[in-house]
């Protein structure tokens, strides 16, 4: 069963991973992602002067146990729910530093980050909109919670933010500038 609400969005938002993200993670195919380019690894992907935008891969595999490629549960089924994470596409923006996405639990949650740093690389910035960056896919991040049998049963607050980077995720006027919360309940 998969449960939840979100109270969020703004720079951060959540992707349900149930059977209607299938849907949603379908452009991150990695058949369809091979058509895109490799870029560069920690580089901006400026274009400005480009009149066709290039598009960086982004692969589904890269979310590993949490891409729905070998459980089409996302984790929900064996209590191991896993939670994709994306930031709002914004024209223009260059995030300074090293932007990441880092969560924690109201109570001591274990959590597995895919890809594993739970980066969102530079390589995907800047966005250029729908018509000049068509096939643009915005980098995820998955969101594993490893929750233990005492977890079963129990509603978990998750907040995640956007750290590493100049990005405001500490707004006290918007409490969900940079950051999403959400709410997961696992039943046994």
């Amino acid at each position: 069963v998969c449960e939840g609400s979100v109270s969020a969005l703004c720079v951060c938002s959540v992707l349900w991973v149930c059977n209607e993200s299938l849907c949603v993670l379908c452009s991150y195919n990695d058949s369809i992602q091979e058509r895109n380019d490799l870029c560069m690894v920690g580089e901006y992907t400026e274009q400005d002067n480009e009149p066709i935008k290039k598009v960086c891969q982004f692969k589904r595999s890269m979310l590993r146990q949490c891409s729905g490629l070998r459980d089409s549960s996302f984790g929900f089924a064996e209590g191991k729910p896993c939670i994709i994470i994306k930031m709002n596409r914004v024209i223009g923006l260059k995030p300074q530093g090293d932007p990441y996405i880092n969560c924690t639990g109201d109570s001591p949650l274990r959590m597995q980050y895919y890809p594993s740093e739970a980066r969102l690389d530079k390589m995907f910035f800047p966005y250029y909109g729908n018509k000049a960056h068509a096939d643009y896919v915005q980098p995820l991040v998955a969101v594993q919670l490893l929750l233990s049998r005492e977890d079963l049963n129990v509603e978990q607050t998750v907040e995640c933010k956007l750290e590493g980077t100049n990005l405001r995720n500490d707004d006290d006027r918007d409490k969900f500038m940079g950051r999403v919360v959400f709410r997961v309940k696992v039943s046994e």
